[in-house]
């Protein structure tokens, strides 16, 4: 089956008055229709960079290159003009805060009806007529009142289920959703994730999920891409990077997170900070926070990704020097611990 979305050694760099900034160094994956997959990684690897390029959203200080397929067509290098009529029809992105992204002097009900009239051969009344579909689907009540209300006459979870309506008022093949539950309470976190579940199953949409919360990989995902320093460190079925992740990253992330399993008082971190991409440490760029670091991490810039032994003939890949008996028992004793969901 052709992926819906296919990138190939994607690479984004920044010019800036200290130099030049590779935010994404040459990573590749793939997305199918009807299925979910979520970037994780700490604030700086490189998952919102991911998103906008893939998006054309990066300003013009960004150089992007590789390839990016949607549907067979490469996104790269495309004029903005063609850009922006895919952009909205045939991929939509979710922002973390839905406050910056509605205009605070326009109704819900016209900044709605304006994202459908662009993509759409629409009249004013189907137009809002969609736009009351819309909200109903994503769970918001009387939806034709509330077209005639501002962004700050809704709750958080509200203006999150607003730009969701956007996002898919029309039926993007794929969704592109950049920690869209990160600013909400538990509650209505859980009720997002499950109105995107359900979303997904109704428009038969991909998604990108780009999350910190390995608890929302575990939910709605069925791939996860690890990545850490604008790279992939790790990337497999979520199944398989739970119960036996391969790169000690995922290994920190996973122990990172509270655990029913074990009683823990303080939750394991990772010692360190995230590498500056404009001046990466030699070799693996992990090396320098890694309990397991040897000679060869501090040299070969790679590792390459590479398959898992055992891993059944899924794509399970990882980016690690280390052998693989180590390999195999820290992945038991991390996957121990029962993540809390």
């Amino acid at each position: 089956m052709t992926p819906l979305l296919e990138a190939r050694d994607l690479r984004t760099t920044f010019r800036t008055d200290d130099g030049v900034v590779t935010a994404i160094d040459g990573i590749s994956f793939s997305v199918e229709r009807g299925q979910t997959l979520g970037i994780v990684g700490e604030s700086g690897s490189g998952k919102s960079v991911t998103s906008l390029s893939i998006m054309g959203l990066l300003p013009q200080s960004a150089t992007v290159s590789g390839s990016v397929f949607l549907g067979g067509r490469d996104l790269i290098g495309l004029p903005d003009a063609e850009l922006r009529k895919i952009r909205g029809n045939e991929m939509a992105m979710i922002f973390q805060d839905p406050m910056t992204s509605l205009n605070p002097v326009y109704t819900v009900g016209w900044q709605l009806e304006e994202a459908i009239r662009i993509h759409q051969d629409m009249n004013g009344s189907q137009a809002r007529r969609r736009s009351q579909e819309m909200l109903a689907a994503v769970g918001i009540p009387n939806p034709d009142d509330r077209l005639k209300n501002y962004p700050h006459e809704f709750s958080g979870g509200m203006r999150q289920r607003v730009m969701i309506a956007m996002a898919l008022a029309n039926n993007p093949k794929l969704l592109i959703a950049d920690e869209p539950t990160t600013a909400l309470d538990v509650t209505t976190q859980a009720q997002i994730l499950e109105l995107m579940r359900n979303l997904r199953s109704e428009f038969d949409s991909a998604i990108i999920m780009i999350t910190h919360d390995l608890g929302v990989v575990a939910e709605l995902c069925e791939e996860v891409l690890v990545m850490y320093g604008g790279r992939v460190a790790e990337q497999g079925p979520v199944d398989r990077i739970f119960a036996q992740p391969s790169h000690p990253y995922t290994w920190g992330l996973l122990s990172s997170m509270p655990s029913r399993a074990q009683g823990r008082d303080r939750l394991t971190s990772i010692p360190g900070s995230p590498p500056s991409l404009l001046y990466p440490p030699a070799g693996c760029r992990f090396n320098p926070r890694c309990t397991f670091v040897s000679d060869a991490c501090r040299v070969d810039p790679g590792p390459a990704l590479r398959q898992v032994e055992d891993a059944g003939g899924l794509d399970h890949r990882f980016a690690c020097h280390l052998d693989a008996a180590t390999r195999v028992a820290e992945a038991a004793r991390v996957a121990g611990q029962e993540p809390a969901s």
